[in-house]
């Protein structure tokens, strides 16, 4: 069973922001998912709290050139976690090969857990969101140990909001932008280049 908006808002607005500390906007409830975009990260992300008290998160990360696949599995129990460090995190969405990820130890709010981001252009992101849009579940260890084995109910739908979402504020920033360049003053100076 998924369980959406536990944690306190401040939680998802500092995981997703870097720095600057925007409100998300909200796009969407889609089958359990919380879909939002951040303004911090540039980029809207799903986020749901399963059972076991995992909070997690999938979008995208606008921020660089290229578009990021952000993903972020935090549990306040996982107090072994130490921000800055890198942790291999094995994945297996249902019966496909697992997926062996160099994640970042993050500590938010108090919170622990595990972070990535991925180039979205590359073949890999494509097949881990296929992955994850596909099957039914997800099993998650570390060092041996099983962090959770969470149900992907939803996630389709849900991710296929997070790409619609993504594109909606994508082009909506590109029209700003547009629109900034359109209005900046001209100069009566015959010297400036």
């Amino acid at each position: 069973m998924i369980r959406t908006r536990v944690l306190p808002s401040l939680f998802a607005v500092t995981l997703l922001t870097t720095g600057a500390r925007a409100e998300p906007v909200d796009w969407a409830n889609v089958d359990g998912w919380d879909v939002a975009y951040y303004p911090g990260s540039k980029g809207c992300q799903a986020f749901t709290l399963f059972d076991e008290e995992t909070a997690f998160f999938i979008g995208f990360d606008g921020k660089g050139g290229n578009p990021a696949l952000d993903v972020t599995l935090l549990n306040s129990a996982w107090d072994m976690i130490e921000h800055g460090e890198e942790y291999p995190v094995r994945l297996r969405f249902g019966d496909q090969a697992a997926w062996t990820l160099n994640m970042d130890g993050v500590v938010l709010n108090g919170y622990p857990g595990f972070h990535i981001l991925i180039d979205a252009d590359t073949p890999s992101a494509r097949q881990f969101t296929r992955e994850f849009k596909r099957e039914r579940v997800m099993l998650w260890r570390r060092a041996g140990q099983t962090l959770g084995t969470f149900s992907l109910s939803g996630s389709n739908n849900a991710f296929t909001a997070v790409r619609e979402c993504h594109e909606f504020h994508r082009k909506a920033r590109d029209a700003r932008s547009a629109a900034s360049r359109e209005r900046s003053p001209q100069t009566n100076d015959p010297f400036a280049s």
